[in-house]
């Protein structure tokens, strides 16, 4: 019996999405998810969970722009403090 190949092209923001969807389940099963207790640590995850580049975290919050918080030197969020500030339109790129 010969094996199939099947190549399937995705746009961009579809294949992205699906990425950030498996990532979720994966960390969810595994319970060790960033954001474990409503906090997510760090500017890497936080701009995973808003869906931006990580540059813009460190832009945001070093303009006090998004809330955000310290752990000694790393940065902490509140996700439903990022939740608020998606809504309030805060995530909209320029």
């Amino acid at each position: 019996m010969s094996a199939l190949a099947l190549t399937v092209q995705l746009p961009d923001i579809v294949l992205e999405e699906l990425v950030a969807q498996v990532t979720q389940r994966v960390l969810s099963a595994l319970k060790t998810s960033p954001d474990e207790g409503g906090w997510i640590r760090g500017a890497t995850a936080a701009a995973q969970y808003i869906d931006c580049p990580v540059s813009r975290i460190y832009a945001l919050t070093s303009q006090d722009a998004l809330p955000h918080h310290k752990d000694g030197s790393a940065l902490v969020f509140r996700k439903a403090e990022l939740d608020a500030f998606i809504e309030a339109g805060g995530s909209r790129r320029a």
